[in-house]
């Protein structure tokens, strides 16, 4: 089975193809965590698709995985980037350890940049192309899966370093308190749908975000007017979703 966790749309994207090739079905964590779903996991090999969230999975996947019963064989680790995993591989053996679960190996797939709140993203063209690249890559994956090839499990002191700046990443960066909607806001409550940890609430038809942001990015990316900003950072830059790029 392949689970995973999507903020606009890439993991998804991954996920699904890799469940086309591999003939397994693929089921959004994210959804069980939004709904707060703690059933168990049962499958000989478990495969999770995640973002990278400065070169680590994204805390809000960790913090699910131990709080839930996993019974299976092997773990394999699907991560989507701008750049790159960096660290990654190291902490996710310890995951696989934690549910005694033989542990497969990372794999990264480039895909278009979403977070906006810190880089530009690739316009619609430029991100297609970076998507038709990374199609060869999840082909090349799943053939190593099916084959029960491994993937990386070493990160190398650069990858470790980049990895270790994890923790002040999320308690000098990780706030939602910059978010805010402008004056052609239309209420349509998108942003507060799309919320995975249901911290943006309308009120008055405008809306309000509170404490408990992941930076996933969605509010901001698929509201239908640009009408949310994160301070002045995101400003004049094009929002990301997979959908968007590849509807055109």
């Amino acid at each position: 089975m392949i689970y995973y966790y999507s903020g606009t749309g890439n993991s998804a994207y991954v996920a699904r193809k890799l469940a086309d090739k591999l003939g397994m079905d693929a089921v959004d964590i994210g959804e069980r965590i939004k709904n707060g779903v703690m059933d168990a996991i049962h499958d000989d090999t478990v495969i999770l698709v995640t973002p990278t969230y400065c070169w680590r999975l994204p805390r809000i996947v960790e913090d699910y995985w131990h709080q839930i019963e996993v019974e299976g064989k092997t773990l394999y680790l699907v991560m989507t980037c701008g750049s790159g995993i960096g660290g990654a591989p190291v902490y996710e053996e310890k995951m696989a350890r934690e549910k005694n679960l033989v542990y497969g190996g990372a794999f990264e797939v480039i895909m278009p940049e979403n977070y906006i709140a810190m880089f530009d993203a690739p316009k619609a063209a430029e991100a297609r192309g970076i998507i038709a690249e990374a199609d060869k890559t999840i082909e090349r994956i799943a053939e190593r899966i099916a084959t029960k090839k491994a993937g990386q499990k070493n990160a190398g002191l650069l990858g470790r370093l980049l990895t270790a700046i994890n923790g002040a990443y999320y308690a000098l960066f990780v706030k939602a308190r910059p978010f805010y909607a402008k004056e052609n806001c239309i209420g349509c409550g998108e942003c507060e749908k799309r919320c995975i940890l249901a911290n943006v609430k309308l009120e008055a038809g405008r809306p309000v975000w509170y404490d408990r942001c992941t930076h996933c990015m969605a509010c901001m990316n698929y509201c239908p007017v640009e009408a949310i900003e994160y301070g002045k950072k995101s400003a004049g830059k094009f929002r990301y979703t997979l959908e968007k790029v590849l509807e055109k």
